[in-house]
């Protein structure tokens, strides 16, 4: 059976329609070939990773024709010229061009907060004590975009507060028409109005953050908060807009998460993606109590390779799926950049050295700070605990002091300082290393060897992440390290 073919099997195999599967192949041929003209490699490289998946990954082909069949024609437009072919297939390319100048490889993503202001008052939240002072000068944030752009990057991470309080967001996502934003938000501000323009823009994909179903949703976020995000997801699916969830799995929800039926009900709303970030013990009242034990991670780790063979939707575990990109990604593949410029390794890792109002990104990713976190990943060979916080929580404590990173706002040094705090999650580290020890010398990852990759289909992680895993072992490298990190002391968030 020839490629093509096969693509059309797999939609008929999960449901897809006559009508879905017509308007699918239509796109599919007018698109691809149109976006590809011209660039031989990098046809070469999207059709064997379309192999591939075709074998490997066949529910990641399901979602592509969901994307294709159920978008609006500029949403799948910039699918196809942003994503697939910007962000998939020719990133590699602009990678290995730019890598030996910078000394290190530019990252994939970058987090941005342009304003910390929110309408809710979500439990354990502290964003809506901000105010429009707070926001993000406009100026600084397309600089940011701009340098991001100079850099490879394609694709930008928004979160918040809540982003669509940014006065007239819309008008940066239409200056940027090249990249793809992923926004997170609470759905409050999404009305029939906006989902139009969000799918007359094309390049926006919204991930609308629920606890679970309506009780669990409002019992966090307010009452009326999920009636008022299903409506928002109504009318994003009506206009196109390609759309997902965020959830947030804690000790008390982590089993409603992992179900068939939470994630076939937010599919059966239109969503196209979904994202899982465990709770982190971070933030000015951390809590550790409501972190998912070590059992419920390891039943979420399970449920999301059982996702990935059998639901036609992009669905990522962003601790879970460390194997996919090597382990830890901070200061490295991405970086959190704050409201008021500061540049944090990570999204969950609030301490800075360095701010974008006073340094280039480039300058940033070559800090001190980031040098040393990218000289210690990965922090071992399992990249199932591919996290310094709660997987090797030494490590941060390590990184913070030697580069003389400060936190960026009060409290945020009691996840390195607190020893109640310390104590928890060094035995979360223990407790669940146990875990993921077993399953990463089991069948799911090749005894510790391979794993399924989107858009690459099955790997063998000492070809692709050889470099990083050997040097955990004090191995030569089996491919060389295009970053090689010495460490060194840093500067103070005041430039000293």
């Amino acid at each position: 059976m020839e490629p093509f073919e096969q693509v059309l099997s797999i939609g008929q195999r999960v449901g897809l329609g006559p009508q879905d599967m017509e308007r699918a192949k239509g796109r599919i041929l007018q698109a691809l070939p149109a976006a590809m003209a011209g660039k031989a490699e990098a046809t070469a490289h999207l059709m064997g990773g379309l192999a591939r998946n075709i074998a490997d990954n066949p529910m990641l082909i399901a979602w592509g024709l969901r994307v294709a069949a159920r978008t609006a024609e500029a949403v799948w437009r910039r699918f196809v010229d942003n994503f697939v072919v910007g962000v998939v297939t020719e990133r590699k390319a602009t990678v290995e061009s730019i890598a030996p100048e910078l000394g290190y490889h530019p990252p994939v993503t970058l987090v941005l907060n342009p304003t910390m202001r929110c309408n809710l008052r979500c439990k354990g939240c502290y964003a809506f004590s901000y105010d429009r002072q707070s926001d993000m000068d406009r100026g600084l944030l397309c600089r940011v975009l701009t340098e991001a752009r100079e850099l490879g990057v394609q694709f930008i991470t928004v979160t918040g507060g809540e982003p669509f309080l940014y006065p007239e967001i819309e008008g940066i996502f239409e200056t940027f028409s090249d990249m793809i934003f992923m926004v997170y938000t609470n759905g409050q501000h999404i009305d029939a109005g906006r989902a139009r323009r969000l799918a007359e823009l094309g390049n926006v994909w919204p991930a609308v953050s629920v606890e679970g179903y309506e009780a669990e949703t409002d019992a966090r976020r307010g009452a009326g908060v999920y009636a008022r995000l299903g409506a928002a997801m109504r009318d994003m699916q009506e206009h196109g807009v390609l759309f997902g969830i965020s959830a947030v799995p804690t000790r008390h929800n982590t089993e409603l998460l992992a179900s068939d039926a939470f994630l076939d009900h937010y599919i059966d709303k239109g969503a196209l993606f979904g994202w899982m970030f465990t709770y982190m013990p971070i933030g000015r009242q951390p809590d550790t109590s409501l972190m998912a034990t070590p059992a419920q991670r390891d039943l979420l780790r399970r449920q999301s390779l059982h996702w990935r063979r059998t639901r036609p939707i992009f669905m990522a575990d962003f601790w879970n799926d460390g194997p996919l990109c090597g382990g830890c990604m901070s200061g490295s593949r991405f970086a959190f950049i704050t409201n008021d410029g500061w540049v944090q390794p990570c999204t969950f890792v609030h301490f800075a050295t360095h701010n974008v109002r006073t340094h280039s990104l480039r300058e940033i990713f070559d800090s001190d700070f980031f040098r040393c976190i990218r000289a210690r990943q990965p922090y071992g060979q399992n990249l199932l605990r591919p996290c310094k916080i709660i997987d090797h929580p030494e490590v941060l404590r390590e990184v913070v002091a030697e580069c003389g990173a400060k936190p960026t706002y009060p409290e945020a040094a009691r996840i390195v300082e607190d020893r109640a705090i310390r104590e928890h999650l060094d035995g979360y580290s223990r407790d669940y290393g146990r875990l993921a020890d077993e399953a990463w010398a089991g069948p799911d990852y090749g005894s510790g060897h391979s794993v399924q990759v989107p858009f690459y289909g099955s790997v063998d992680l000492y070809e692709i992440y050889g470099w990083r895993l050997n040097k955990t072992a004090g191995q030569s490298a089996s491919a060389p390290d295009p970053s090689p990190e010495p460490r060194r002391v840093g500067r103070r968030p005041d430039g000293g």
